[in-house]
């Protein structure tokens, strides 16, 4: 298949300022209450120290953790649909029909979701998303250009977690009839 017919999945602006906020505000916020902190100058100096030193790695880490989701015009990943179809991120590509699990799976070191792919042959992929990407943009590009070139375990997989997954009934989510 030609590059013309493939989904580019990109970061939604509105996630990049919310992550850009929590992460760039959360560390400069960080820095500035150790700063306050060594001054000795209030009673909760060493409140303000000791939260300053105890966050500011772990928000700096996440900043340059997600620095690649602010570059202009970033893909993500990239979904050619079709019986021979793949999903291609970085130097990798996974062919559709050898996917037997999809999740988005949270890094508890990072808190960034992952798209976590497990292949027929045992392999493990994760493509990452830095929470730019909502959980609805996840399940419409998957469910509407992934499902329906899926095999049938992988199918099944799907299906069950589509029809126990209670976000996806509080935002009224209405699944494509791929049956045809």
């Amino acid at each position: 298949m030609n590059s013309a017919t493939a989904i580019k999945v990109c970061p939604l602006n509105f996630l990049r300022v919310w992550s850009g906020l929590a992460t760039w505000g959360g560390t400069a916020a960080c820095a500035f209450l150790a700063w306050q902190g060594i001054k000795f100058e209030s009673p909760y100096s060493l409140i303000y120290l000791s939260t300053g030193v105890f966050l500011f790695p772990y928000l700096a880490n996440m900043m340059f953790w997600g620095l690649p989701a602010y570059i202009p015009g970033a893909v993500l990943f990239e979904i050619i649909p079709g019986e021979d179809g793949f999903i291609k991120y970085k130097k990798n590509t996974i062919p559709i029909k050898d996917i037997n699990e999809i999740d988005l799976a949270r890094n508890i070191l990072t808190l960034f979701n992952n798209i976590r792919i497990t292949t027929t042959n045992g392999k493990t992929h994760y493509i990452k998303t830095y929470n730019v990407i909502g959980e609805i943009t996840f399940v419409k590009n998957f469910d509407n250009y992934v499902f329906p070139y899926m095999n049938p375990l992988a199918k099944e997989v799907w299906n069950r977690k589509m029809e126990n997954s209670q976000f996806l009934e509080d935002v009224r989510y209405v699944r494509k009839d791929h049956t045809s």
